[in-house]
């Protein structure tokens, strides 16, 4: 069922890719809406595994083989002052359990237990509905979006998953943070500084409300006080005209989840720098939940050897799962990787090889993976 379901994904999106090389325009209601297709297609290979089970990783697996790891197909559409957005995903089981929902027998259950209320995606491994959302936005100052939408909290969580620097977020990042939840977000660009407050379903089930799953409220402010970077500063070419200055970002992260039983809070903060081919991101978080405090960090430099097609970056993080007694899913890790992208960079191949280590028993487990991904835009 696994493998044709597989087979299905990657036949309509060999369809969709098709598709997608011009913007459709359609009138409707006296005026013009404009759609445009969407496709991320990633493939994994884990070509190397070495060292025990633990620790496992919340984003796919170790375990040597070849799978279709994320597959996403949607469109945008805009008119006026009003954008939508519909993508549906499908993915492999990753081998640990996200979803507080009942696990599949056979499904890896491993360290699931450890995951914040609020943290992981959807439905880890089921076909679900990522983005699915209405916006009006009058300005760039201010937007307004109601659907699904992705949570706001530190950096990471904002950057797609085709344009992750290294197939895997960091441990503290898929530890503690959600991805996509239904609720309500206003945001803007007001120059300087970039703002976004919102309130959504703590809960990852969909159609669960407040008073079952909870209520999730988070507060984004960010600020790029030389010139613009965005969430992936390193996928701007060197023709742009921001390539030669040495630019900065900062944000922070607030949250608060009003949850069944303990709430929980945290705030992290995050920064980014870049300087022609040398890109620098960094992020922090810290929670708390009951008196249980939660904290980790990750760095992440990168350089272009080859002008806008090869990227080499590096990775340290730590990750407590428990501030005070050490813990079996405590972790430091240190990742290096490289991305190899065509001109258009709608393909792109990624190499990376991982090392996390727990240092309750010393435990370490390393395994290499190379991505095959492509996007439309």
């Amino acid at each position: 069922m696994r493998g044709r379901r597989a087979v299905a994904v990657v036949v309509a999106a060999a369809v969709t890719m098709a598709a997608t090389e011009r913007v459709g325009r359609a009138q409707a209601d006296g005026g013009a809406v404009t759609w445009t297709p969407r496709l991320l297609l990633q493939t994994d290979a884990i070509v190397a595994r070495h060292g025990g089970d633990a620790p496992a990783i919340e984003d796919g697996t170790t375990h040597p083989g070849f799978y279709l790891r994320r597959a996403r197909l949607g469109a945008d559409a805009a008119s006026d002052v009003w954008r939508a957005r519909l993508i549906i995903e499908a993915s492999a089981q990753p081998e640990v359990a996200t979803s507080p929902l009942p696990v599949l027998p056979g499904a890896p259950t491993a360290n699931a237990g450890s995951l914040d209320p609020i943290a992981g995606s959807l439905e880890g491994g089921r076909t679900r509905a990522t983005e699915a959302f209405i916006a009006l936005a009058p300005h760039k100052a201010f937007t307004l979006a109601a659907g699904s939408l992705r949570v706001p909290i530190g950096l990471s969580r904002q950057v797609g998953e085709g344009d992750l620097r290294l197939p895997e977020r960091a441990r503290i990042i898929t530890r503690a943070t959600p991805d996509f939840r239904v609720g309500a977000a206003a945001s803007g660009d007001l120059g300087l500084l970039q703002y976004s407050l919102g309130a959504y379903g703590a809960s990852p089930v969909l159609g669960t409300d407040f008073r079952d799953g909870g209520a999730l409220y988070v507060l984004r402010l960010a600020a790029e006080p030389v010139g613009p970077l965005g969430v992936a500063p390193q996928l701007r070419r060197r023709d742009d005209p921001w390539f030669a200055w040495w630019r900065f970002g900062v944000g922070l992260s607030v949250f608060y989840a009003a949850l069944p039983g303990a709430n929980q809070f945290g705030i992290g903060g995050d920064g980014r720098f870049q300087w022609k081919r040398l890109c620098v991101t960094g992020e922090a978080l810290w929670t708390r939940r009951n008196s249980d405090d939660r904290a980790g960090f990750t760095i992440e430099p990168g350089v272009f050897v080859w002008s806008d097609r090869l990227e080499l970056v590096a990775r340290g993080e730590w990750f407590n799962d428990r501030t005070g007694p050490r813990s079996a899913t405590d972790a430091w890790g240190v990742a290096l990787g490289a991305t190899l992208f065509t001109w258009s960079r709608l393909t792109r191949i990624q190499a990376a090889y991982t090392l996390r280590s727990s240092p309750l028993d010393d435990r370490m487990l390393g395994w290499a993976v190379v991505r095959a991904t492509f996007v439309t835009d």
